[in-house]
């Protein structure tokens, strides 16, 4: 069993303005380097725990066409402190909500990828009736350390 990071728990139980602090002084990942990893991650906000996706696994792949994209997998809600468990099964896992991967740009002209990576939901092959595509775009500007993901501030249309 992997155990979680000091630094981990101590992200988990900060407020939303510690967040915000901790998530502006990072910087973005480079996409490529994404590419093969799963993010063991948690939603902080207490709603989260009401819907049964505080805890989450985020993995990130490249299509047959070469383009990064990831998708998520459900995991026992089992507390901040114990592994995450897949969903049905390890073994077989349940992959959804799929999403397109946009590096951070500068230059982008609605601002969501100035300064982090953009988890485009409504380009990630989703049903037109899948509540990821209703949910809409994620911004994502991780905090790396020891190349671990240990961060991500969640941001709605």
């Amino acid at each position: 069993m992997a155990s979680v990071s000091a630094r981990y728990l101590e992200l988990a139980g900060q407020s939303k303005g510690e967040l915000d602090a901790v998530f502006a002084a990072g910087s973005p990942p480079d996409v490529s380097a994404l590419t093969g990893f799963e993010f063991r991650g948690y939603n902080q906000p207490r709603a989260a725990a009401l819907l049964g996706i505080r805890k989450f696994i985020k993995a990130f792949y490249l299509d047959r066409s070469g383009q990064p994209f990831g998708c998520n997998t459900p995991v026992a809600q089992n507390g901040p402190a114990s592994e995450w468990l897949p969903r049905p099964s390890t073994e077989q896992p349940k992959r959804y909500a799929f999403f397109r991967v946009e590096p951070a740009d500068p230059d982008a002209p609605d601002g969501r990828r100035h300064n982090a990576v953009l988890l485009d939901y409504g380009h990630g092959g989703n049903r037109a009736y899948d509540i990821a595509r209703i949910v809409g775009s994620r911004r994502e500007r991780p905090i790396r350390r020891k190349d671990v993901l240990e961060l991500s501030v969640r941001t709605f249309r």
